[in-house]
């Protein structure tokens, strides 16, 4: 990992307006810096598109698309866009998206951290990125890259979903299309099957890859992995995943086969829409349970502790998960899922 105070690039302002403070991430297509608006004096992640991929068209032009696309979205659960940039840094031409910097950490952070979450806060994440998916796919956008790294937790429990990069259009052009027909486009760990198969896709793929999210959070690991990406994409299309409801025996009423049925092969056995399942989310956190520990039903009526136990157990009534995993003190989180580069490495 390259130092943070090694950068690409000397201290600039691009566009006469957004002052680069330091660089907060990288990724193989960009990195992700710290910078002030100086107009507006708030601070704002700036994505740079890397040198040597702001020279080709194509990449350039998705890079460009994926600020405009989301600066149509307007929702509390999507990383805003604010401006696109085109200048000339150090003689090289530049292209950046400014973007909202958000205060947290992306949910593959917190899942490396913690391997499995509590019902209650899947459920809470599992609504929010719902809620995201049916603003974008209302737009007639299907993100085609939901993952734990493009989603965002704060310190006081937003959940925030980032990285339009390869969104693309439910009814444009198809040639107007940047990607390839025969690419599989998104992660391999949370491809629906109809893109593996290259076949067109609706929102219904976008709630698949959600239905993957969930389900790693709540059994600490994606139910198809290979041991390349291939097969690992492959997989899904020949058997079923892992009952969640045997590998978590003490989820709310209904949550395992919510997201088992996000988890269908044909796209029409799924949920229609993002608010469908962040309607049945909802109704499925509100139902009055019993307090569980990990091994089955607990007397508490007898004196018992509640602490040890309170990250994995529900507490009769309440809907929203404890933000206490999410630390307010961290470095701010770049958006898009990148990992934080470490000063002294």
């Amino acid at each position: 990992m390259i130092s943070a105070s090694t950068t690409s690039l000397p201290p600039a302002i691009l566009a006469q307006r957004y002052r680069l403070e330091r660089r907060l991430a990288q990724g193989g297509m960009a990195e992700v810096w710290l910078g002030t608006d100086l107009l507006l004096t708030r601070q704002v992640a700036v994505k740079l598109l890397k040198p040597a991929l702001a020279a080709d068209p194509v990449v350039a032009e998705r890079f460009r698309r994926e600020a405009i696309a989301v600066a149509l979205l307007s929702h509390p659960n999507i990383v805003a866009v604010y401006d696109t940039i085109d200048d000339i840094i150090g003689g090289e031409r530049r292209q950046a998206v400014v973007m909202q910097l958000i205060n947290g950490k992306s949910l593959r952070q917190l899942l490396d951290e913690q391997k499995r979450l509590s019902p209650d806060l899947t459920m809470h994440i599992g609504q929010c990125v719902a809620a995201a998916l049916d603003c974008a796919h209302q737009s007639n956008l299907v993100h085609r890259d939901i993952k734990p790294g493009n989603i965002l937790i704060t310190s006081d429990g937003r959940v925030l979903l980032t990285d339009f990069g390869i969104a693309k259009g439910l009814y444009g052009n198809e040639n107007d299309d940047l990607t390839s027909p025969n690419v599989m486009m998104g992660t391999a760990k949370y491809l629906s099957p109809e893109q593996v198969r290259g076949r067109k896709l609706d929102g219904r793929a976008d709630l698949y890859s959600l239905g993957l999210v969930l389900y790693e959070c709540l059994a600490g690991r994606v139910p198809f992995l290979g041991e390349t990406d291939a097969d690992t994409a492959l997989a899904r299309l020949n058997r079923d995943p892992t009952d969640l409801s045997r590998l978590r025996p003490t989820l709310p009423h209904g949550l395992a086969q919510l997201i088992h049925r996000l988890l269908a092969r044909r796209p029409e056995d799924r949920y229609a829409s993002g608010e469908a399942v962040r309607s049945e989310l909802q109704r499925i956190a509100a139902q009055p349970r019993r307090d569980y520990d990990e091994t089955g039903p607990r007397d508490t009526s007898r004196g018992g502790s509640r602490d040890a136990t309170r990250q994995q157990t529900p507490s009769r009534g309440r809907t929203m998960p404890d933000p206490r995993p999410v630390s307010a003190t961290r470095t701010p989180t770049p958006v898009s899922g990148y990992q934080p580069v470490r000063a002294g490495r």
